[in-house]
């Protein structure tokens, strides 16, 4: 989460969101609903209190998607209890390439 527009004609800049900080890495769930991935399930560091937490989030707001293996019980905990659904890694990464098509499209077909 890197800066982005803000207000009512974009004029303004801010630098991550109210819930996570610049650089905060959140683990992100598959898509829960139909609305071709615009809004997200994650899970990450809040930046005030620094606990886990789980909420929902624009996608836009999301850069450098990658697949990583999560070594944290906390973490693990969390997503399976967001009810990630993961099988396997070779899902994680196939869905991980399919995001991130969808995303250098521009959210396009």
């Amino acid at each position: 989460m890197a800066e982005r527009p803000y207000g009512p004609d974009g004029e303004e800049t801010r630098r991550g969101t109210k819930h996570f900080a610049p650089g905060t890495k959140v683990y992100c769930l598959p898509a829960q609903w139909g609305d071709g991935y615009q809004q997200i399930k994650v899970v990450g560091r809040h930046r005030g209190s620094k606990r886990l937490v789980t909420m929902v989030i624009s996608c836009d707001w999301v850069t450098n998607f990658r697949a990583m293996e999560v070594h944290s019980p906390a973490v693990l905990r969390r997503l399976d209890k967001a009810g990630s659904g993961w099988k396997s890694r070779k899902h994680v990464l196939e869905y991980v390439a399919s995001i991130a098509e969808y995303v250098r499209k521009g959210g396009k077909g």
